[in-house]
């Protein structure tokens, strides 16, 4: 009967140990399935169009995660410059950023080709839909991922840019002298025509207009100009010049990525793929104020449809040019440029 008792202490003891040891591994993956995801987004100015959507996008995520993805958004420059944005993505200084590629010269040479001047769709909602098929092209998630450990966040749209400022323009002859904040290869086709493109950091815009220092600025219709209020220093707005767009968009530092659970990302998904529609709302609310108050403040110059064919015209040679300076650095330019014409044919018809 000892034995027996013995035994079955011993039993018991065991049983004990080994529940005890059940639990103890059980709380690390207990806390690990409640672990809060805390990203840090660093953006520049404040907010306005481009960047309104991003409070309602994080506002779901927290929702949707039952509050364990938490993101905050920094305005004004706060965790970096928007030309160092690539570079605190990189090196993990934050979790996610605003890109603008003519920012960031020589950083996103291939995403270069959604700014190409003249070659963006006209509607927004088009403007974003490209940029999600670039996202499917390797060369360019291989330009983001190689380079600078990024993956694609959120493909937000940059409007059609016009010109507004203190210089009346209605043809191309006007442009001479023109001093004008406007970057990447738009820049080079106005230059043609005697402008002078500067590219001025947007928040600075407002005192370079007040100063003198720039004649025009070209920013996307109508948020941009409402948001730094370059319409209380202008004159003149001239339109519809549709100049093109910034190849602009919302990245993620891929560490940061691939450390989410994965239905976080499935949850993220959809709302990347309502994307496109979200911005082009956002967009529409915009243009439904600001049109007004520019109107009451300066005067809507008509930019003839015979003179930006003259603007046009002399893309063409900025194309071959962008084609020809990225293959030179051993990067696919002619088949991205290919293949964003062909996807812009497939998703406008032209």
């Amino acid at each position: 009967m000892e034995k027996i008792a013995k035994r079955s202490s011993g039993v018991i003891l065991i049983c004990l140990i080994i529940g005890w040891v059940s639990i103890l591994c059980s709380v690390p993956s207990a806390m690990a399935a409640e672990k809060v995801y805390k990203w840090n987004f660093s953006l520049w100015g404040g907010p306005r169009a481009w960047t309104k959507p991003l409070h309602a996008w994080a506002k779901d995520m927290e929702k949707a995660t039952n509050g364990r993805w938490q993101i905050k958004l920094h305005y004004g420059g706060a965790l970096a410059p928007p030309k160092e944005n690539w570079d605190g993505i990189k090196a993990g200084m934050f979790e996610a950023a605003g890109i603008c590629s003519a920012y960031t010269p020589g950083k996103n040479p291939l995403h270069t080709v959604a700014e190409l001047p003249f070659i963006a769709p006209n509607k927004n909602i088009n403007i974003s839909r490209m940029q999600t098929a670039l996202w499917e092209h390797p060369a360019l998630l291989k330009e983001m991922g190689d380079r600078w450990n990024a993956v694609p966040l959120l493909p937000a749209c940059i409007c059609q840019y016009h010109l507004m400022g203190n210089k009346r323009i209605s043809k191309t002859e006007d442009l001479k002298g023109a001093r004008t904040r406007i970057g990447g290869e738009i820049a080079r086709v106005l230059k043609m025509f005697g402008a002078v493109p500067t590219l001025v950091p947007a928040p600075e815009v407002y005192q370079a207009l007040e100063r003198g220092t720039i004649d025009m600025v070209g920013f996307p219709w109508t948020y941009s100009y409402g948001a730094y209020k370059a319409y209380e220093v202008s004159k003149y707005v001239t339109i519809p010049m549709s100049l093109g767009t910034m190849a602009c968009f919302y990245i993620a530092n891929k560490d940061a990525w691939d450390a989410l659970p994965e239905n976080f990302k499935q949850i993220h998904k959809k709302w990347y793929d309502r994307s496109p529609e979200i911005w082009a709302e956002e967009y529409k609310k915009a243009d439904d104020k600001w049109i007004p108050i520019f109107k009451k403040k300066i005067e809507f110059v008509n930019f003839p449809e015979s003179e930006r064919n003259k603007l046009v015209a002399k893309a063409q040679g900025v194309y071959e040019k962008w084609v020809e300076a990225r293959e030179k650095d051993g990067l696919p330019g002619r088949d991205v440029f290919n293949y964003y014409l062909a996807k812009r044919k497939e998703i406008t018809g032209k």
